[in-house]
């Protein structure tokens, strides 16, 4: 009887890693350390050190870092805020639970990222902020967008999925299994904000989230909005959120940011695994992928995707589509965009996107049996 093969794994790396863990939580609960306790400053800290990003803020989910990220910039209602059209809702819903005009730009048909292109083709003078998406764990490359864009417009970045993947775009390793040339995003970028769904490379048991500023302002008033607006207890200058990073999942993640970049190299393996074995195959697109990539998730394209998807299933391979429609296709948001633009690009890839089991506890063995099932799927008559 063959086993299932699991779309992802959200269990500790190691027996030790879990160990930490239960003495991490074991000490958090003895002391009643709950509420913005010593684990949260200290994540903070060390995701600052890993990410060479200057100051890290704890909040409750990715999508309050994205809120949050757009409060502390002060934008105003009748500002635009430019979105791929390609994402999770919490992008656009971000920019519409603050108020803000929300704008689609179209994706590049090869990596899924937002079309820098796109973005200039929608700016006009009330564009105030635009938010590219580091999706499936690859970089945009925010180099070519600020040179694009200027320096009036701010940057937020949402790394939901990229947790420690760098700029790697005009890598001259033949083999492009290694970068040869990283490149600090956050030179660029204005804010970059995280989730830690518990799905994520770098994930929690529960929601978490984190946004990071290489600006001092920024941090101070970013600190405030996410304890209902005080920094000092009882003194609220501002009106913020309740959106203060558990103590508990602060804790799981501390541990657990100490083995991301094996997490992430292993994913990497996989990725190339797959892209090896399916680059044969005329019957399916592999996503553009630079070396830098974390490979949040492996995502390939066809046209007989639906039908691809019952056979996997059937043979008890998980999958899950990222994403089954664009936001302009979502209820909520079609009438609520600026402007409804050609996202061809974005449409075609909610068709036929697919993404493929890729965790770092998967074997070889049942790597190989994933690209079976795929192959014998389109070899079948």
């Amino acid at each position: 009887m063959i086993s299932k093969i699991n779309f992802t794994d959200v269990n500790p790396i190691s027996n030790r890693e879990t160990s930490l863990i239960k003495k991490d939580l074991y000490y958090t609960i003895k002391n009643k350390d709950f509420i913005l306790g010593k684990n949260v400053k200290r994540f903070e800290n060390n995701f600052s050190k890993l990410s060479k990003i200057k100051y890290s803020i704890g909040c409750a989910s990715g999508t309050d870092a994205l809120i949050l990220a757009l409060k502390s910039l002060n934008i105003k209602k009748a500002e635009e805020v430019i979105v791929p059209a390609m994402t999770y809702i919490s992008t656009g819903l971000s920019v519409l639970l603050n108020n803000n005009k929300l704008v689609y730009a179209d994706i590049d048909d090869s990596t899924g990222l937002i079309s820098i292109e796109n973005i200039v083709k929608n700016i006009t003078k009330k564009t105030k902020v635009v938010i590219p998406v580091n999706i499936y764990g690859q970089k945009v490359n925010l180099r070519k967008l600020r040179e694009k864009i200027g320096s009036k417009i701010f940057i937020i970045e949402d790394s939901a999925q990229s947790h420690f993947a760098f700029s790697c775009f005009n890598c001259k390793s033949k083999t492009k299994k290694i970068c040869c040339k990283k490149e600090k995003n956050d030179q660029y970028a204005d804010i970059s904000c995280y989730s830690f769904y518990p799905a994520k490379n770098l994930g929690a048991y529960g929601d978490a989230g984190l946004v990071a500023t290489k600006s001092k302002k920024i941090y101070k008033k970013l600190l405030s909005l996410r304890n209902l607006g005080s920094i000092k207890k009882h003194d609220h200058n501002l009106l913020g959120m309740n959106s203060r990073l558990d103590t508990i999942q602060a804790s799981i993640l501390n541990r657990k940011l100490k083995s991301i970049f094996k997490v992430n190299e292993t994913r990497r393996k996989i990725a190339i695994i797959y892209d090896d074995k399916f680059r044969e195959f005329s019957h399916i697109k592999i996503t553009k992928t630079n070396p830098g990539s974390v490979r949040h998730l492996y995502v390939i394209r066809t046209k007989r995707r639906d039908a691809l998807v019952k056979h996997l299933f059937k043979n008890k391979i998980s999958c899950q589509i990222h994403y089954p429609y664009s936001l302009n296709r979502l209820k909520p948001f079609k009438k609520l965009a600026k402007r409804n633009n050609n996202l061809k690009n974005s449409e075609k890839w909610s068709n036929e996107c697919l993404s493929l089991p890729i965790h770092s506890k998967m074997r070889l063995h049942e790597v190989n049996r994933v690209v079976g099932e795929v192959k014998r799927f389109f070899l079948r008559k």
